[in-house]
């Protein structure tokens, strides 16, 4: 155990923890929580490990009263609402509660098995903090990911669209075509208004519930095209292309943008690297130059400054290096 004392081992076997956490988390979204997920109206697709994950919680009465209990308190607290639409948005098949419960339980387990391996009251909080906000932190990356592709997509598919429409289908009919053919996420999208409309839906309603789940600018956008067209008659084909057209000029110049701005950007990220680097470095050459930093009240309270002046620095200037296109 002394060699757990060591401030080096005990930052890896940190980072080891939190990159269990992570992994655990990536797992519980590749599991599930509806019985059945509708991608086509009479096709319903039950899937194995969501089917294990349901009977393992009707199983376990203490389980289950501890999901209904936190879906209770969540609900009371709005985090309910929010949660749900987070999961939608990053299409995870896991009910709110059941995410909510697992961030909870990693909150507090991690800590303790920090606590038992380490002994150390800095890392039980720095792992008890970093846990708590991971989960947030990943499903955010991963809706990022996903509304990033999907909007990548998206003048492609609008293309595609019009050229169905041109051939003489309606747009029900081109939806429900396009969306065996395109890859997702833009495909599942357009098979969920599909289900939806055959469940008794209206297309409008569908595509604005869409919009609201996926929060793309472009589609909301697309969206409000297509309502207006019914509203006031026209040609859709001809605007889904002029929108397709408006999307892909608006990513020319975010390429542009981002090309410009590249410098501002990777001297921000230097700002962040350059300064823990440094350190590790020292740490590396000279550990007793550096262990009055992590051992004592003065260092401690200079650590915490140079975290809030890097993280302002860093900050300000991505602030500066952003252009709304």
């Amino acid at each position: 155990m002394t060699v757990l004392r060591d401030p080096t081992v005990q930052v890896l076997v940190l980072g080891v923890m939190v990159g269990t956490g992570i992994v655990v988390l990536l797992l519980l979204r590749m599991g599930g929580a509806p019985k059945q997920r509708v991608e086509y109206l009479g096709k319903a697709r039950p899937d194995r490990r969501v089917k294990r994950l349901d009977e393992a919680v009707a199983s376990n009465p203490a389980l289950r009263r501890a999901v209904e209990v936190v879906a209770d308190l969540a609900s009371r607290r709005g985090l309910l609402g929010s949660a749900e639409r987070a999961l939608r948005a990053a299409d995870v098949p896991v009910r709110p509660a059941e995410f909510i419960l697992a961030d909870v339980g990693a909150s507090i387990a991690m800590p303790v098995a920090a606590y038992v391996i380490t002994g150390s009251t800095t890392m039980t909080l720095l792992t008890g903090a970093l846990m708590l906000g991971m989960p947030a932190l990943v499903l955010r990356f991963v809706v990022a990911r996903r509304q990033k592709h999907f909007a990548a997509q998206l003048p492609d598919a609008l293309t595609s669209l019009a050229g169905s429409l041109r051939a003489g289908r309606s747009l029900g009919q081109a939806l429900e075509a396009m969306s065996h053919e395109l890859p997702d996420p833009i495909g599942r999208e357009f098979r969920k208004v599909v289900a939806e409309v055959r469940l008794g839906c209206t297309l409008p309603d569908a595509l604005a519930d869409a919009s609201k789940r996926i929060a793309s600018d472009d589609f909301r956008w697309t969206v409000l095209a297509v309502q207006i067209q019914a509203e006031v008659g026209g040609n859709l084909a001809e605007l889904l292309d002029q929108v397709a057209s408006t999307m892909r000029e608006r990513s020319r110049m975010k390429g542009e943008v981002k090309a410009l701005t590249a410098e501002g950007r990777a001297s921000a990220l230097m700002l962040v690297i350059m300064v823990p680097a440094l350190a590790l470095a020292m740490w590396t050459m000279n550990p007793s130059y550096m262990k009055p930093l992590f051992s004592t009240s003065t260092g401690h309270i200079m650590l915490g400054i140079s975290g809030v002046m890097i993280a302002g620095g860093y900050a300000w200037m991505s602030k500066m290096a952003k252009v709304d296109v």
